[in-house]
């Protein structure tokens, strides 16, 4: 498979980058804008969500039909999704289609009207979205754990908001958020599969008129406002769910390979050391895995369980020893020479799908104005050894550092 990478930026500011690859007749496109739930104040938390789900809802010419038609009727799909830093709206569909899906993404991003009436039914929705995650132990701990991690900070807060706020969104304020924080250079254009470079540059620039307004800014965590610690909460649910992790570095940090590695010898995939020492030799939790998580400011690191409550003690001793392990042996060459082969394997064969590689290039675009090849990338993946393994094991993993975020059952016996 064959492709070829070029970037342009507008006058404006809009950067606008493809990857041509000739073997394929799909096009991935994705418009990512540098506004997430962390650049919301308080009183608008939830609002870059929201604001995802009612641009969709009609245009100056177009209604919510129109748009949601507009490239199902030609066989493609249009989605989008929003995290703590960005948000993407993005299409895949056929290459011949791409005009249409230039326009469509680029006018509900330019040309919302927000009708109240829509705002009011939307708000039940997102509403209904919101309580159906509290409804959801993994990601009730989850919120939980990152509101701590991450005190006194919007990247603590949940992506979705709060009933408060979203009862209180309407077309003022999505629109001067809109204004505020979709400006061209807060966005960048990507798409991969067949394209044309010089195309997609004039079909975008004949479209895209919205002026430059700066980039957008935020509040960097305080990292000294993090405390370790724990905390208990209690719901009606059957298993008890643990997150125990702490802060990190930033997605900045050239640490970030390490971490990536060591988060796979830990949990990637039922030959690791989570899955095999505590689901398999142990049995004491169905679902256990570890996660990375990096910002522009700062990240974390942390393990997730669901167990009976009655072994949680048990999986949580195991779990330590496990990272203990990390900290007090340096990883064998031979696991460390299968860990990363499957750690590459899975990015290459990821670039094997249109949209797969658009949300790479997307993403590195979005944190480094440029893009990697994907041979430096897995060459720096290589050059890891166990030694630098150890080193960052041994700064990460110090039990005094960790936070623990506890979920239990309301008839549950107390944590000891």
């Amino acid at each position: 498979m064959t492709s070829l990478r070029k970037q342009t930026k507008l006058s404006n500011g809009l950067t606008i980058v493809t990857e041509t690859v000739d073997t394929v007749r799909s096009v991935a496109l994705g418009y990512w804008v540098r506004a997430g739930s962390r650049y919301e104040p308080a009183e608008l938390s939830g609002i870059s969500h929201f604001l995802e789900h009612t641009v969709f809802k009609g245009t100056e010419s177009r209604s919510t039909l129109d748009i949601a038609a507009s490239l199902e009727n030609v066989g493609g799909q249009l989605n989008a999704f929003t995290t703590k830093e960005y948000t993407c709206y993005h299409a895949r569909f056929l290459s011949e289609y791409l005009e249409e899906a230039v326009d469509v993404l680029s006018d509900i991003l330019l040309h919302p009207t927000f009708p109240e009436s829509d705002i009011e039914r939307e708000k039940s929705v997102v509403l209904d979205e919101l309580r159906d995650s509290l409804d959801v132990p993994e990601e009730l701990a989850f919120d939980t754990f990152e509101q701590f991690l991450y005190p006194g900070s919007s990247l603590g807060a949940p992506i979705l908001g709060n009933e408060t706020t979203i009862k209180a969104f309407n077309t003022e304020k999505l629109t001067h958020y809109l204004d505020q924080n979709y400006g061209p250079e807060n966005t960048i254009i990507v798409a991969a599969g067949y394209v044309d470079h010089a195309e997609l540059v004039k079909l975008v620039s004949d479209r895209y008129d919205r002026q430059s307004n700066g980039e957008n800014g935020f509040v960097p965590f305080d990292t000294e406002l993090y405390l370790p610690g724990k905390e208990t909460r209690t719901k009606d649910i059957q298993q008890s769910h643990m997150i125990v992790g702490l802060p990190i570095f930033s997605v900045f940090d050239e640490r970030r390979y390490d971490v990536a590695v060591l988060n796979s010898i830990l949990s990637g995939g039922m030959s690791s050391r989570l899955f095999q020492n505590i689901r398999e030799a142990h049995g004491v939790a169905y679902q256990i895995f570890s996660f990375v998580s990096l910002y522009r400011d700062t990240g974390s690191f942390g393990v997730y369980l669901a167990t009976d409550p009655a072994k949680r003690d048990q999986a949580v001793a195991l779990t330590m020893q496990e990272l203990r392990k990390m900290v007090d042996e340096p990883v064998t060459s031979t696991e460390l020479e299968r860990v990363k082969s499957q750690y590459k394997s899975g990015i290459v064969m990821g670039d094997e799908s249109m949209e797969r590689r658009m949300l790479r290039l997307g993403r590195q675009q979005v944190y480094y104005g440029e893009n990697m090849s994907l041979d430096i990338f897995l060459q720096k993946i290589e050059a890891l050894d166990s030694d630098r393994i150890q080193v960052l094991a041994r700064e990460l993993f110090n039990p005094e550092m960790f936070f623990t975020s506890i979920l239990e059952p309301a008839t549950g016996q107390a944590v000891s």
